[in-house]
């Protein structure tokens, strides 16, 4: 559940440090807290992974160097991230987001409801972290129920290096087709879901094409979903392997929106990093990064850095953890963390509610981990109460 420990011997030494990727690129690898948001937050830094010396991080990550406009605008810069990002800005605000509470909860509770009157342990990955984000996201897409398996298992299969590249970019093909026949049922006929929100006030007047909304809606699907999915499950981990926190949180669920900081702050899934290239000579402390080379930046060395978070390898429910790097930092930070907060929430309240007692039902050495996924997470998660 830690990152690897050489990650905070870096963190202790230069601003950034020289590493090899696994196709024998050179890149600076930056782990400080306080670092990463100077990166993050300097528009001398690019997302643009045509850029020159931009981190390549998996053999997959070129198939969006090859097909540009297959890219979501968090793989652009302003001014086209800025336009594009805009239009979904109103979509994803905190008051959406707690409209959605009441919808959440209930389905959670059928899920539990379910569950809980079947055979014991069950697998909280399939049966809650799973569905819950899978639903929530093609319920604002207007998607039917009959299509969330096919959608499912290819945005899994977007985020898993596992997969070979020529894989990924058949499951890219294969869910954007599927998108944009959804885009084009809603030009044709337009209802009250976000795709059709997006066709009536962008597409139609000219603001935002077809090419443009696809990217875009892949993006919302696989983030969405993956995303929360892994964070959820090792969310819950810490909570079935922790009594006493189980305990405060049951005791007191006032305590549930800091705690989620905190979870998101201690498992940090984004495990590859994000991924950066200066467009400028830029000074980092005392280490000089020249115009195009390329930049990681490790969210989970940050979020443990001591200096920003006292005892950092543990969770505490009482730390106020509201600067966690989880989301990112600046212009590109993470556009559904409202969402993705009111889910775990909800999702932690729940299984407090319906399982009190939770714990885990194997040992901890035959948890599945699943390294080869982007956003790191688990693969199962047996309980019983």
């Amino acid at each position: 559940m830690d990152p690897p420990p050489p990650l905070a011997a870096l963190r202790a030494g230069e601003a950034a440090s020289r590493v090899t990727l696994w196709d024998g690129s050179q890149v600076w690898l930056v782990t400080a807290h306080a670092h990463i948001r100077a990166v993050l937050g300097d528009r001398r830094f690019t997302a643009v992974t045509s850029a020159p010396g931009f981190p390549m991080l998996t053999s997959t990550s070129p198939l969006v160097r090859a097909r540009p406009q297959s890219a979501s605008f968090i793989r652009m810069d302003d001014p086209d991230h800025s336009r594009l990002r805009s239009m979904l800005t109103r979509e994803f605000l905190a008051k959406r987001a707690e409209a959605l509470r009441p919808a959440i909860r209930e389905l959670l509770d059928d899920l539990l409801a379910e569950l809980v009157t079947g055979e014991r342990p069950v697998d909280l990955v399939a049966g809650v972290t799973i569905p819950v984000p899978s639903r929530v996201i093609t319920l604002l897409f207007g998607a039917g129920a009959d299509r969330r398996e096919f959608i499912e298992s290819r945005s899994a299969v977007l985020i898993d290096r596992g997969y070979t590249p020529a894989q990924v970019a058949a499951a890219r093909d294969e869910l954007d087709g599927y998108l944009r026949a959804l885009v084009e049922e809603r030009l044709a006929d337009p209802g009250t879901d976000l795709i059709s929100r997006l066709v009536l006030d962008q597409v139609h007047p000219g603001n935002l094409s077809v090419d443009e909304l696809v990217p875009m809606c892949r993006l919302l699907l696989v983030a969405g979903h993956g995303t929360t999915t892994s964070q959820a499950g090792l969310s819950l981990l810490s909570l079935v392997t922790d009594p006493d926190l189980a305990d405060v949180l049951a005791k007191d669920p006032g305590l549930l929106p800091g705690a989620v900081e905190e979870l998101l702050r201690f498992h940090s899934i984004v495990q590859n990093g994000l991924a950066r290239a200066a467009t400028e000579d830029v000074r980092l402390g005392e280490v000089l990064i020249r115009a195009g080379e390329g930049v990681v930046l490790s969210l989970s060395a940050g979020n443990r850095d001591e200096r920003v978070f006292p005892d950092p390898d543990t969770v505490d429910p009482h730390r106020d953890a509201r600067r966690h790097l989880a989301f990112g930092h600046g212009v590109h930070q993470c556009l559904g963390q409202w969402l993705a907060r009111v889910e775990l929430e909800e999702i932690l309240a729940a299984v407090l509610r319906w399982m009190p007692g939770a714990r885990l039902a194997v040992p901890f050495e035959e948890l599945d981990f699943r390294h080869e996924v982007s956003s790191y997470g688990l693969g199962a998660l047996p309980v019983t109460w």
